[in-house]
């Protein structure tokens, strides 16, 4: 019976310790606070018919500042514009960029063509996600590790 009671009380400690580890996951920010003053590498958008993996982030970065204006590298090619944030909503107005040739194995085309089209966003933990409208595609961003 001991032995029973004692093997009984193992489990719900194991069991308990499991489920502790499920308290400890990233929270999810809406809040506009979180990306604003940051600068975010591009690492890569999923979408229903591709994965496009970005083999140096640093080529393509966003920068939001608190005016309401963006400054971007796409790649060999620096530009920027205006933004609207609020509470996970997220929308980009026209972008201007330089129009210099960059390299052939460059993303910087589909880099702003999907930033038009972003509609939402949410940070968790140094990571920032740029949603696609109807669930088709999210853009994912990690914060520069010399940022804030």
């Amino acid at each position: 019976m001991k032995q029973l009671l004692m093997l009984g009380s193992l489990g719900l400690l194991v069991m308990g310790c499991a489920s502790s580890g499920q308290l400890t996951s990233t929270v999810r920010s809406h809040d506009p606070q979180a990306v604003i003053g940051k600068t975010w590498q591009w690492v890569g958008t999923v979408t229903p018919v591709e994965n496009i993996k970005v083999q140096q982030p640093e080529r393509y970065t966003l920068r939001f500042d608190e005016r309401g204006r963006l400054q971007a590298k796409f790649d060999c090619n620096r530009g920027g514009g205006g933004y609207e944030i609020s509470e996970g909503k997220l929308s980009f107005g026209p972008m201007m960029s330089t129009r210099m040739a960059c390299p052939e194995d460059s993303l910087d085309f589909v880099f702003m063509s999907q930033l038009k089209d972003v509609t939402s966003f949410f940070v968790e933990g140094d990571s920032l996600y740029l949603e696609l409208p109807v669930d088709s595609g999210t853009l994912q961003f990690k914060q520069q590790e010399d940022d804030d």
